[in-house]
């Protein structure tokens, strides 16, 4: 009787550490994965650069009269320049260091590339 209660304490000694090494091992695929699978712009970094597009196009040029045409093309074209021009790296270095008036040439260098582009002042 006394041996059934020790293998059953063992089991579940066992069954628990091993639930605990796999969701510890899981946890470190997800991280990792995570943080390898992004090296290029994403979906929501596409939709960022267009609303900024859009933005600067209908508060410059059309304040008092309705668009002519639909800018989404027109925006679209520049987030692809703006994705062969500016590499991901850059992009996101400049979207975690914040912008501030100490900030030299070479730390706002990327993201003047960005809002040149995206604002269609590059041409």
């Amino acid at each position: 009787m006394r041996e059934s209660r020790n293998r059953t304490r063992v089991l579940k000694y066992l069954f628990l550490v091993l639930f605990i090494v796999s969701a510890i091992a899981y946890l470190l695929v997800i991280l990792l994965r995570d943080s390898e699978a992004i090296s290029d712009y994403t979906e929501f970094d596409k939709e960022r650069a267009i609303i900024t597009c859009m933005t600067a196009e209908y508060a410059t040029r059309y304040t008092d009269d309705p668009a002519e045409s639909d800018m989404f093309p027109e925006c679209e074209k520049r987030y692809e320049k703006l994705k062969a021009t500016l590499p991901y790296a850059e992009y996101v270095r400049f979207l975690k260091t914040p912008v501030s008036a100490e900030a030299g040439p070479t730390e706002m260098q990327p993201y003047e590339v960005y809002l040149q582009i995206m604002t269609g002042q590059d041409r």
